[in-house]
């Protein structure tokens, strides 16, 4: 539901190819993306927004409801899903600037004892682990996987997630087979979450705002949107059915965030821009693990394209899909959000832009 699709994306990447005698502009190849996406006459609404150096270009299409009443702008606000993990990278990032928190850290070290003591992980899971999806914890990627949970409700299925549950799951955990393997998980991005409150005393509400909201001047990004914006809300939807907005209480830093297609471009400027200056910016992408095979960024998915070094993330809950990129050494950054849940996402979309750019 909320998990990345990091293996379709990835075969996309490198089986395609445009074929095109004449190279176009973006603005082309723009429309020929919408094109293509109203062709299915269930989808709603497209954000798509490109950085390309100093130049930030955004260009909206349909509704917010239904697509003939073409009211999608720079105030709609669009669940982001998954993404909403870069944003708790860069919380976390943030507070290990204040060395208050390091992600060499042992996970145990900020849990109660008895919750790992005699477990074999209890030497072995790190932070960094947990937050690249290699710690081997669970994932709770889908609500079939909490249905035998005591208390599981299906009409708000996430509501178990407490710090109770991340606690009592952690304890139950004695043996982790696939530990060193990549291998996603939302409860890990929920356990991140309880770690960061428990180290500041701050719910990680206020850690958002003070590090997202506040820091990076994302005014119109939210975990939980205010009654006063719901008139802005993209409608998220399940071809023609209108679905709610996802609900994930403690498991909010994996796929809570709701945000505004300008907000999102200006998370992702933040990055280009500070990428070849600040060492904290190029901690996050860069490889965690040097030693092993492939690159694995702090939260980010990686594949090098035309020789170039492409980092990406994709979103998707009850009724919507995002995906966002960075391509650092062409100072490229690319959003697309929409109001639809898309079988195969939003890939064949971006790495239209992406060639356009890195041909």
């Amino acid at each position: 539901m909320i998990k990345i699709r990091y293996v379709l994306f990835i075969t996309l990447l490198i089986s395609f190819q445009i074929f095109s005698g004449q190279k176009s502009t973006i603005e082309e190849v723009i429309d020929k993306i919408t094109q293509k996406h109203f062709e299915d006459s269930q989808n709603k609404g497209l954000s798509v927004g490109i950085i390309d150096g100093d130049s930030v270009q955004f260009f909206y299409f349909g509704g917010k409801h239904i697509k003939e009443i073409k009211d999608v702008g720079p105030n709609t606000l669009f669940e982001l899903g998954s993404i909403t993990k870069l944003y708790t990278v860069h919380v976390f990032n943030e507070l290990e600037k204040l060395e208050v928190i390091s992600r060499t850290d042992l996970l145990s070290k900020h849990l109660p004892v008895e919750i790992y003591e005699g477990k074999k992980w209890n030497n072995q899971i790190r932070l960094v682990d947990v937050i690249t999806h290699t710690s081997g914890l669970p994932p709770f990627s889908s609500t079939r996987e909490l249905e035998t949970i005591k208390g599981f409700n299906s009409e708000d299925p996430y509501k178990v997630f407490d710090s109770n549950f991340i606690l009592n799951t952690l304890k139950e955990l004695n043996i982790i087979s696939n530990y060193g393997t990549v291998s996603y998980s939302n409860f890990g991005y929920g356990v991140i979450g309880y770690v960061m409150q428990e180290v500041t005393s701050t719910p990680f509400e206020n850690l958002f705002e003070n590090f997202i909201n506040i820091d990076l001047g994302l005014t119109n990004t939210y975990l939980k949107i205010p009654e006063e914006q719901f008139t802005n809300v993209a409608t998220p939807h399940k071809g023609d059915e209108q679905v709610p907005l996802i609900q994930l209480y403690n498991l909010s830093p994996a796929g809570s965030v709701k945000s505004t297609l300008p907000d999102v471009m200006k998370f992702l400027k933040y990055y280009i821009d500070t990428y070849d200056t600040s060492h904290h910016t190029k901690s996050i992408l860069s490889d965690q693990y040097p030693n092993a095979d492939g690159i694995v960024p702090l939260g980010w998915g990686t594949i090098r394209k035309n020789n170039i070094d492409i980092f990406f993330h994709v979103g998707g809950t009850y009724g919507s899909s995002s995906i966002v990129c960075l391509i650092p050494e062409k100072k490229i950054g690319i959003s697309i959000l929409s109001n639809n849940k898309l079988d195969n996402g939003l890939s064949n979309y971006l790495l239209e832009i992406v060639d356009f750019y890195t041909k």
